[in-house]
């Protein structure tokens, strides 16, 4: 929020005027008022006075499985992508593939993605439905 004017010790705005006056007031610590120490921290608890039916009745942290699947299934096909681009005469090799494959194979390959992506739904809708059960 500067500018360079010739007198570039006065703000050349109102908008300016107001971000000096904060950063200045920020700055600089309040005048006739002592520092504040921040508070000690309060001492540990000890074992005897802890209650053992409130520890164990605390709730588990829950494990999202379907962000566990997804993240194996981007995952997967992060690697492999990687493992064609990494070598050139795999990368040809997988070129000459795809530029071969009739309309028949590609429409069926799309169509076996599809179905993996729904079966994923699927099993990740199982492990949400056992993770409920269990609570």
């Amino acid at each position: 929020m500067t500018t360079n004017t010739p007198d570039s010790e006065k703000p050349a705005g109102s908008a300016e005027t107001a971000v000096t006056a904060i950063l200045a007031d920020w700055s600089s610590p309040a005048s006739g008022t002592p520092p504040v120490a921040p508070a000690p921290p309060a001492p540990p608890a000890s074992p005897a006075s802890v209650d053992t039916s409130v520890a164990s009745a605390a709730a588990r942290p829950t494990v999202r499985w379907g962000a566990i699947v997804w993240a194996l299934l981007y995952g997967s096909a992060a690697a492999t992508t990687l493992w064609i681009l990494i070598d050139p005469s795999r990368r040809d090799s997988v070129g000459g593939w795809l530029t071969t494959l009739s309309p028949l194979t590609a429409t069926l390959y799309a169509v076996v993605a599809l179905g993996v992506i729904v079966a994923l739904f699927g099993i990740v809708g199982l492990i949400r439905r056992g993770e409920r059960a269990r609570r």
